[in-house]
């Protein structure tokens, strides 16, 4: 047995590239498909963690620095600590159930209000102004208002406007209220779903993560064909495939276990330096298993094949390999029996 390292080919180092790319690449990929799908819906804005990407879709905002086509990052919050100045995304709905309500100025963001009557059991929820064709609008608090309910009411405009809107927005139509979002974000994000940013950012990584995963996937092919030619007595294991095979590490357990046994006796010394290939720190079932190794390669010097393969038809646990030690044991017996009879 040896400590060296397994060698990798040139397609299975391309598999493990490949690997190592996948998670980043299809992380950015389902977000820049997520967030095109999303923005082609702009009345569902869906929330992650509380966060959710709004884009804006009108100037109404471009003095306060928001343009045409802008993601900005919006934060779900307590309608109660929202105040004058603050830049909020909104259904603007007026519910018929707040039809004749009474509001009253607040002075104070911690002002208590009055409340003489009772929230009304039929008013509207965000989640039901959800999906229903409804914009999202971007705008800016300027005044704040309480009902006969207690509930929260906030004028808005677009600072960009002459006059506010011509709705007050129910806090309970409020999405979530505006964080600071970098210019360079911004921008990133408005690329990003763009044709461009698409094909460069999920089309191209994709295709080349197909081709480094196709490329892992022939090696693996070709290592499968390679393995049979050596059970089948096609191939010797100092042929260039077969090498490549067995210095990869690649090789099926149980395809190392039935080839040593059918290679000459001088030439199982340096097969099985090549075959079984150990770290220098081996966990426990390692460990174990190199034991077994060794144990097998004495009982095939000392006792023959068949105690070799009855050894190891004790020792491997998979009904696969242990059905392929089976069919060698029914050939050795019945070669057995041949040689008996005749």
């Amino acid at each position: 047995m040896t400590n060296k390292k397994p060698k990798n080919t040139v397609y299975t180092l391309l598999g493990k590239i490949g690997d190592v790319l996948l998670f980043p690449i299809v992380i950015v990929a389902l977000s820049v498909s997520l967030l095109i799908m999303f923005q082609a819906k702009s009345d569902t804005i869906p929330s992650v963690f509380g966060v959710s990407i709004v884009r804006i879709l009108s100037g109404s905002m471009e003095n306060s620095g928001f343009n045409i086509g802008d993601n900005v990052i919006i934060k779900k919050t307590d309608t109660n600590t929202l105040w004058k100045g603050d830049i909020i995304a909104f259904f603007q709905k007026d519910d018929p159930a707040d039809k004749g309500r009474v509001l009253t100025e607040l002075e104070y963001v911690n002002d208590e209000p009055n409340i003489t009557k009772p929230i009304p059991e039929n008013r509207l929820t965000l989640e039901d102004l959800q999906g229903k064709g409804m914009r999202v609008v971007f705008h800016e608090i300027i005044n704040v208002y309480y009902d006969e309910t207690g509930t929260r009411f906030f004028e808005t405009k677009g600072s960009s406007n002459d006059s506010a809107d011509g709705v007050k927005v129910r806090a309970d139509f409020v999405i979530g209220k505006y964080v600071n979002t970098p210019t360079w974000f911004r921008g990133a994000v408005k690329w990003l779903a763009s044709p461009v940013g698409m094909v460069v950012c999920v089309c191209i990584p994709l295709g080349i993560l197909v081709i480094f995963q196709s490329l892992a996937l022939i090696e693996q092919i070709n290592f499968m064909y390679v393995e049979k030619k050596l059970m089948k007595g096609e191939m010797h294991w100092q042929d260039r495939e077969a090498k490549r095979l067995i210095q990869t590490g690649d090789m099926e357990e149980i395809c190392k276990i039935v080839y040593f046994s059918k290679v000459d006796e001088d030439e199982r010394e340096e097969l099985a330096e090549s075959l079984w290939v150990f770290k220098n720190k081996l966990s426990k079932k390692q460990k174990l298993y190199k034991q077994n190794v060794e144990e097998s390669i004495e009982i095939l010097e000392d006792k023959g094949k068949k105690e070799y393969f009855l050894f190891w038809k004790n020792h491997l646990k998979w009904k696969w390999n242990i059905k392929y030690i089976d069919e060698e044991l029914t050939y050795l017996i019945y070669n057995e029996k041949v040689k008996t009879n005749s």
